[in-house]
């Protein structure tokens, strides 16, 4: 699968990142190949700058900057209290209709845990399984996945903090095509164009649509993989 182009500015670029895929060169990424960045880079004939970046085997929005600068002031903007960045995940377990969790978390084991905070809301549940809204105010490595795992919640397709078990079941009977983590919305003021807030919305792909579906049964649950058009159901 191969990203796609979901807005373009004369200062930034936003992106919809297929799983599998880095957004920039890392030492994680052993054997070469493309990344976003490059990706990016190749169709609009110049160098980008990544804004922030979502894990490798997570989907959905990325933002870059078409230079430095650009990315300098969207780095600001969605740092700022006012920027939203909404996750679609899907995890075990039946979970109250909305929860937080402020764990700190170490960004490696030997390092001190800092302060981070992700809100969830459920938009789905069949009793084993909920479809949640994440909203995070902190930005630390796999914060949503290692959240949801301390509150026994675990992500599903999780091969790190998940349940092997139940992914491998899930797989084999509703052909589960990998970790249910989407960043779906982005949200941020732009006051140097004269807009008071931006939204980029990337809807629920499909394979994780389809699969989603399988599960709960529901031939026309989530119409076009957005939650807007979907009630919640508890």
């Amino acid at each position: 699968m191969l990203p796609r182009v979901l807005h373009k500015t004369r200062h930034s670029i936003y992106l919809s990142k297929p799983s599998g895929m880095f957004v920039h060169p890392t030492s994680e990424q052993r054997n070469g190949g493309e990344t976003l960045l490059t990706w990016t880079r190749d169709r609009v004939g110049h160098y980008v700058y990544p804004v922030h970046r979502i894990d490798r085997a997570s989907s959905g929005i990325v933002c870059m900057g078409l230079s430095s600068e650009a990315a300098a002031a969207l780095q600001s903007l969605l740092q700022a209290p006012s920027a939203k960045k909404r996750y679609l995940v899907l995890t075990r377990g039946k979970t109250p209709e909305s929860f937080e969790c402020d764990i700190p978390l170490a960004r490696k084991k030997k390092e001190e845990p800092v302060p981070a905070k992700t809100h969830f809301r459920t938009i789905l549940t069949n009793g084993d399984f909920s479809l949640l809204e994440a909203l995070i105010e902190t930005g630390r490595r796999h914060q949503i996945r290692r959240h949801l795992a301390r509150l026994g919640h675990q992500v599903i397709g999780d091969s790190t903090y998940g349940k092997g078990r139940i992914n491998e079941s899930l797989r084999k009977d509703f052909g589960l095509p990998r970790l249910f983590l989407h960043a779906y919305q982005l949200e941020h003021s732009d006051h140097s164009i004269g807009i008071s807030s931006y939204q980029q919305v990337d809807p629920l792909p499909a394979d994780l649509l389809v699969f989603l579906r399988l599960l709960f049964n529901q031939s026309d649950l989530l119409p076009g993989g957005l939650i807007e058009s979907q009630e919640a159901n508890g």
